[in-house]
């Protein structure tokens, strides 16, 4: 009976044992403690551990992120759900430029230089310091293909002070600068001056830079590329010369680049002008036709001119008797495409005088024959209609038109046959000299 009481009482004390070490007993460091050393144990891990910042903290928080560079991994929440960074010193930034060491400070102060900004916001968990280009200051691809930044239009209301505004608003004039003025009124001619954003009236010249405008030779509406030398505004193209129809003069289309798409093929075109007077001088008082005279059974104009003083020019002379005409030709260029311009450049004795003026053109194929020539069909290329000279008798003038289109079979590399005649039978200019005809063709570069 003893024996069987003392089993019962080990096998008790077993039990207490097993449930006493299955019900550890848990210390809560914050409230069960006082002044305790961890400085003997084998580790300690005092701050919780995260990939990325967590959205939301309690005051008093700490944690270490283990992405984030090592001095700048641990966070403390300041203030609830703000995480503020504890890593680093004040002067632990170092600033380089392009490698070079300029400072070390907690400090950094970004100032935008001319024509930049500063867009500089703060998220809470970073600073994020954006620059951009203050399109005020600087010229963006959008803003030149406009061509407002050069663009000068008038609303002056004056024929000789001419004023005008840029936008942005010029502040200096500056030798070599360029603009594209649009005057609002047709020129008087002589001395003539432009007054851009109201900094001054400066001349305005030929591109000699001394010789003022003449008469017709601002036009309204049409623009011109001038530029500052410094002193004047010079025009850079040839400017409209005044006279019947108010055309402009031959200056051609300057040089144009298209392309089709970012890396497709490039199509460089650019201008061939054909220059031909119809007259030359043999002697100081005698001239003789450059162009041939038609066929027989038509009448031709005649050479005229060579007397004058100082210089002596010829001409050919159209009256109204007959229909007067003389021809010429020459080969197309090899690389012709597009349109082309014509101008006639003439003078009358008649002041106001009428006259009715063409230029037909027919051609030979490349490899054709001069005995397969074709007719001449009359108007099928320049026809500008009824001419009114200047009212000054002898002024020279030009009259012409622009994008004509090539007649048929007039293609590149062919022989163009021109002839120049008078149409008209009754016009008031009874005797009309012709100087010069001037061909401007497109062709590809």
């Amino acid at each position: 009976m003893q024996t069987l009481r003392y089993i019962s009482l080990k096998s008790a004390l077993v039990a207490v044992c097993a449930i006493s070490l299955g019900a550890q007993t848990h210390v809560d460091l914050r409230t069960q403690s006082k002044s305790v050393d961890f400085g003997g144990a084998n580790m300690t891990r005092p701050v919780r551990t995260a990939a990325t910042l967590p959205s939301t903290c309690v005051p008093n928080e700490l944690i270490l992120i283990s992405s984030a560079p090592a001095g700048s991994n641990i966070y403390a929440c300041l203030t609830q759900d703000n995480w503020v960074p504890q890593g680093g010193t004040p002067g632990s930034v170092t600033v380089q430029n392009s490698g070079t060491p300029i400072g070390a400070r907690g400090t950094q102060n970004f100032i935008p230089g001319t024509g930049l900004l500063n867009v500089i916001t703060d998220t809470g968990s970073r600073v994020t310091i954006q620059q951009t280009v203050d399109t005020a200051q600087i010229l963006s691809k959008t803003t030149y293909q406009t061509g407002q930044s050069i663009y000068c239009n008038s609303v002056s209301n004056s024929p000789t002070t001419y004023t005008c505004a840029v936008n942005p608003s010029l502040t200096a004039y500056a030798p070599g600068m360029v603009l594209n003025w649009r005057p609002d009124l047709n020129g008087n001619g002589g001395a003539t001056t432009l007054n851009v954003d109201l900094l001054g009236a400066v001349p305005v010249t030929r591109s000699d830079g001394s010789t003022s405008p003449a008469t017709g030779e601002i036009l309204a509406g049409q623009l011109y590329p001038v530029w500052f030398d410094g002193t004047v505004f010079r025009m850079l193209q040839g400017i409209a010369s005044g006279g019947g129809g108010g055309s402009s003069a031959p200056s051609g289309p300057p040089v144009a680049i298209t392309a089709s798409g970012a890396s497709g093929p490039t199509t460089v075109t650019g201008t061939a002008e054909w220059h031909a007077p119809l007259a030359f001088c043999t002697s100081a008082t005698a001239a003789a036709l450059a162009w041939n005279a038609p066929p027989t059974g038509q009448t031709a104009a005649t050479a005229d001119g060579c007397s004058g003083t100082g210089v002596n020019d010829a001409y050919a002379a159209f009256t109204t008797t007959g229909a007067p005409s003389l021809q010429t030709s020459f080969v197309l260029p090899r690389t012709l495409t597009g349109t082309a311009d014509v101008y006639l450049t003439y003078l009358s004795p008649t002041a106001g005088g009428s006259f009715t003026p063409a230029l037909d053109l027919t051609c030979t194929a490349v490899d054709g024959t001069v005995l397969n020539d074709g007719a001449f069909s009359g108007g099928n290329f320049f026809n500008p209609g009824v001419v009114l000279a200047p009212g000054t008798p002898n002024l020279l003038a030009t009259v012409g038109a622009t994008s004509l289109s090539w007649p048929s079979g007039c293609t590149a590399g062919s022989r163009a046959h021109l002839r120049l005649i008078r149409t008209d039978t009754a016009g008031s200019a009874t005797k009309v000299d012709i100087a010069e005809v001037v061909l401007v063709m497109r062709r590809t570069l």
